[in-house]
């Protein structure tokens, strides 16, 4: 199935395999992309962001039946990118072996994904990203305890992306605990948009979800960018 624009009232999310991304993908890549890519320590890093940048544009491009290489993005206050000119919000995440390419035309979009083996790795940094409403309700159990962690993370990280601001504002300042019970919050911040935690075969090794506007009541999922 070709990659399309979402119907009003839906999302979709593309799944892609950064590995899978080759050369002659990544050719659509401008050269400040190309020089971003460059500034990475390591090839192993600037090949894998290569890969998801382009793999973005790609996606839009399909969707707006645009060359990818002849998209600009705009950059809004916190680095969020846009384009110009067209109603197609969107968004990227990616961890090592994944991206999710978030795609809307309701409103603001956020997504993330993290491996589930990171679960354990957070234990010990709750001060760090956790609001005093979420600390309160965490069990003791490091297993349970860990498995909720990682859905404050991925699912705080999805709906900041879609407010605009990223991790600039500073995540223990917002509770997300509404999103984690309810999938809304009472927090005006948030007001209109919906969180929802992804499930797809492709993502049974990751947590991942994704924030939209509570007008999108159809999710729909696509993998690969072909």
């Amino acid at each position: 199935m070709p990659i399309s624009l979402p119907a009003p009232g839906s999302a979709l999310v593309v799944i892609v395999d950064p590995a899978q991304v080759g050369t002659e993908v990544t050719a659509c890549l401008s050269a400040e992309e190309q020089k971003q890519a460059e500034r990475f320590r390591f090839e192993k890093d600037a090949v894998h962001w290569r890969a998801c940048r382009a793999a973005l544009r790609t996606v839009l491009g399909k969707a707006l039946e645009i060359p990818a290489g002849q998209l600009v993005f705009e950059f809004g206050e916190f680095g969020k990118p846009s384009l110009s000119g067209h109603d197609l919000h969107f968004n990227l995440s990616h961890c090592r072996n994944l991206a999710l390419i978030a795609l809307c035309r309701d409103g603001a979009v956020g997504v993330d994904v993290e491996p589930a083996d990171r679960m354990k790795s957070l234990l010990g940094c709750e001060d760090a990203f956790c609001h005093p409403e979420e600390l309160e309700g965490l069990p003791k159990s490091d297993g349970i305890r860990s498995i909720l962690l990682m859905r404050y993370w991925t699912a705080k990280e999805a709906l900041l992306k879609a407010l605009g601001t990223g991790m600039s504002l500073p995540p223990q300042s917002v509770s997300i605990a509404g999103f984690i019970k309810r999938g809304f919050s009472d927090d005006p911040r948030f007001a209109g948009i919906l969180a929802h935690c992804l499930d797809h075969r492709a993502l049974d090794d990751h947590v991942a979800w994704l924030a939209v506007p509570d007008t999108v009541r159809c999710l729909e999922f696509h993998e690969g960018i072909v």
